[in-house]
């Protein structure tokens, strides 16, 4: 691609514009639309892109093109611009490739896609009425090449709408959504030109098409934000909030599940709240049968179990890490008082199994006697008692204990 090339192709389009609205004027029609060899129905395309940048950047942008290697198009450089939104640009890049081969109809397409943001970020500025013609015009181009283009249909109505031909842009946006339905974008765009139509019910329901397929998708909430509040935007978008986790499917019948399945149910209430509120919320839960690795429900908190029988007890813990603690304890209970044996042991990936604080003690129950209490001292868990015991070798210590919890040592 060379600079010659460049600027004799779009001298021959300024020129090809020229004598197609001439042509429709004289024969008394108006010029509705672009001819073939048109780029733009409403100016010439050397135009439009001489006020996107100024004359000394677009001439070092016409050499680098005449310099690009293989490959590396006007097109090319749009795209990389259009990511860092740097519109104006972007325009220029993609309008430089629709004046060279305007039967292009992807250039043609992100030309009027550039120009209409261009519009939308400053509709006061001094030449957006031309940028949004341009745009309208391209668009049209475009889809006369290739009307069953989904993007090239959403373009086309956007444009349209931003014009304030609102007709047109409804008839745009239903072509879109016709040919892509599952592009909730479509949806949105739709959704905008039935409300500038003066038609929010059809607006409602194409919003809540959109929310149906990406609820938490940033374009669905843009158009709830944009769309006026109320009216029936909000009970559309709400009769898609029936959240269904499905908790007692997914969950498993054990009693690990059975806990996750509560809060499975608890994190499916709050979805649906933030759904009707308008927010972000999850769609699914994850519910499995593995232990947590910080404990159950409760962060922190690690995993274990304990089993007990007179006489005898042993507790389990596991943690995140693969690590196992055991404390066994065995006795005998006379009425208030208890002696008991007890060890601990631990078990890690990385030390092996030690074992330590093995000694003794005597309990003695401060609480009447009842069944209740007598059966928990069986147990070797006094509800209330003190405890008098020696660990690993260390001097005895006595305690108050509550159920074996430490509240006063000495």
């Amino acid at each position: 691609m060379t600079a010659v090339r460049l600027l004799a192709a779009m001298a021959a389009l300024a020129f090809g514009v020229a004598a197609g609205a001439a042509t429709a004027q004289k024969s008394g029609q108006p010029a509705t639309g672009p001819t073939p060899t048109a780029v733009v129905a409403t100016g010439p395309v050397v135009d439009v892109l001489a006020m996107l940048v100024p004359a000394d950047e677009a001439r070092a942008f016409t050499d680098f093109l005449g310099q690009a290697p293989a490959g590396v198009n006007g097109d090319t450089i749009g795209h990389m611009l259009f990511t860092r939104r740097h519109f104006d640009k972007a325009a220029w890049f993609f309008g430089t490739e629709a004046a060279i081969d305007p039967s292009d109809p992807v250039s043609l397409n992100n030309y009027a896609a550039m120009l209409t943001e261009v519009f939308a970020d400053d509709p006061g500025a001094t030449n957006a009425a031309a940028y949004l013609s341009a745009a309208h015009g391209a668009a049209l181009q475009a889809v006369a090449i290739d009307p069953g283009n989904a993007a090239f249909q959403n373009n086309l109505g956007n444009a349209a709408r931003r014009l304030g031909l609102t007709r047109d842009a409804v008839t745009a946006a239903e072509a879109a959504v016709r040919l892509n339905p599952d592009e909730p974008l479509y949806w949105v765009n739709l959704a905008r030109a039935h409300e500038a139509l003066g038609d929010p019910a059809a607006a409602a329901e194409a919003l809540a098409r959109a929310h149906a397929l990406s609820p938490n998708s940033m374009v669905v909430a843009f158009a709830r934000n944009d769309l006026p509040s109320g009216g029936p935007y909000q009970g559309a978008v709400q009769r898609n909030c029936e959240v269904n986790f499905h908790c007692q499917e997914i969950c498993p019948r054990s009693i690990i599940g059975g806990l996750m399945s509560v809060t499975c149910e608890m994190e499916n209430s709050s979805a649906q709240l933030a759904c009707m509120e308008g927010k972000p919320f999850p769609t699914s839960y994850n519910c499995k049968e593995d232990l947590p690795e910080y404990g159950i429900l409760i962060p922190g908190l690690n995993s274990g179990f304990s089993i007990a029988v007179p006489g005898f007890s042993v507790h389990v813990v596991v943690d995140g890490q693969g690590n196992v603690d055991v404390r066994v304890e065995a006795g005998v209970s006379v009425g208030p008082v208890g002696g008991y044996v007890r060890g601990d042991g631990h078990f890690g990936p990385s030390g092996g199994v030690t074992f330590d604080n093995m000694g003794g003690g005597v309990r003695v129950s401060v609480l009447p006697s009842s069944p209740a209490s007598d059966l928990a001292s069986g147990l070797g868990h006094p509800p209330v008692h003190i405890e008098v015991e020696s660990t690993g070798g260390r001097p005895a210590s006595v305690n108050v204990e509550v159920y074996n919890a430490g509240v006063i040592s000495g």
